[in-house]
């Protein structure tokens, strides 16, 4: 009779990890900040002065008032954009102050 192997992936135990420390969801916040240019545009990125996190809730921070007004009517899509980027749904709201 074959001896039953607990190997595991290497890769698979690392996603494993990842998701069981919700490390996953803290890279990519991480990953959003830092790349807040790319995925916003030089302009809004120009006008955030802070990016926070609260489960799937991002609070931005925007300095002008036209700029927080124009993406208040566009949170959708950039929801859209944002999960996009991470490839899955990380972001539910946005709230702007």
């Amino acid at each position: 009779m074959p001896k039953q192997s607990n190997l595991v992936k290497l890769g698979d135990a690392i996603n494993q990890l990842f998701k069981q420390e919700n490390l996953d969801t803290k890279i990519s916040q991480f990953s959003i900040k830092n790349n807040w240019k790319t995925i916003a545009g030089q302009i809004v990125a120009n006008y955030t002065s802070e990016i926070n996190f609260q489960r799937t809730t991002l609070f931005l921070t925007i300095t002008s008032d036209a700029i927080r007004h124009e993406l208040s009517l566009q949170k959708e899509k950039l929801i859209d954009e944002i999960n996009k980027y991470c490839d899955y749904n990380i972001i539910n709201q946005i709230v702007l102050k």
